[in-house]
Formats: structure tokens, C-alpha cells, sequence
């Protein structure tokens, strides 16, 4: 089955995990055109200029958290149907119900390892890109 190239934001500020993210899914699937945003401000002017598939979001950010910004993406019609993954360094329990409270599609604790975020890549685009169907309208625009 051919698939169409998918757009992913990801929403990190710090410079290691970031490089570790982008070089897990350019192994796992070089069709994805992933974006970076290093904070809530940059990732709301991304998304006001460009359509994504999927938010890959941080919590634990300086400023606007992860978690305001998960609300004002939820809140902008043009970005309520996104699948908002979070992927973040906190298990705790609180930060976990706050996000699934303020719309996020799924809850992700980032790996400990270099492998670990390979599988985490691979697992992403197994369930995400090949198996979930989208709503309607949700396919990439460019």
C-alpha cells in the first residue's frame, strides 16, 4: 500500500532529545517530513503556516508548558482534529491526567536509550501512520 508522506510537528526544547527523535524516525521512515519547534510560540506560528498529522509535544518546557499549548490546540479549528502525541520526560501521575483532561491522543514516557527511541519511532509509525484512519480532511495539504 502506498502511503501518502506525513507532516509532524515536534514540539522540544531540548536540543539532545530533539536530534535523538528526528534521527530515530529518519531511520524508521524517511517519508516523514518532521518539523521542529523548540517552544509553545514557535510551534503555534508553525502551525498557523502549515498543515501537520501529528503533534509530537514536551511538556516540560521554559514559558507556555506543553500542556497550555495542547489546550490552544485544541481550542483552534483548523487544529482540534490533530493527534497530539505527548512525549515527555515526567511519569507522574498528575501530568498524565492534566494532559488527557486538555485533549492528548496518547501519553508517552521519552526512552532512556538511543534503541528506545527507535522502537518508540517504529511503534509511532506502526499504529499512527499505517494502521489508525484520520478523519476526513486530515491528509496532508501542501
Amino acid at each position: 500500500m502506498v502511503s501518502t508522506p506525513k507532516r509532524l510537528l515536534l514540539v522540544e526544547d531540548d536540543a539532545h532529545d530533539a536530534r535523538f527523535v528526528m534521527r530515530a524516525f529518519a531511520q524508521v521512515d524517511e517519508t516523514i517530513d518532521l518539523v521542529l519547534a523548540a517552544d509553545a510560540d514557535d510551534a503555534i506560528a508553525q502551525l498557523a503556516r502549515t498543515h501537520f498529522d501529528f503533534v509530537l509535544l514536551d511538556i516540560k518546557m521554559p514559558g507556555s508548558d506543553g500542556i497550555e499549548l495542547l489546550r490552544r490546540i485544541r481550542r483552534g479549528q483548523a487544529t482540534v482534529l490533530i493527534p497530539v502525541i505527548v512525549l515527555t520526560s515526567s511519569s507522574n501521575p498528575t501530568d498524565v491526567l492534566h494532559c488527557y483532561r486538555a485533549g492528548a491522543n496518547a501519553y508517552v514516557a521519552k526512552p532512556a536509550s538511543v534503541a528506545g527511541y527507535r522502537h518508540f519511532a517504529e511503534a509511532f509509525v506502526r499504529f499512527w501512520i499505517e494502521n489508525t484512519i484520520l478523519p476526513p480532511g486530515m491528509t496532508t495539504r501542501r
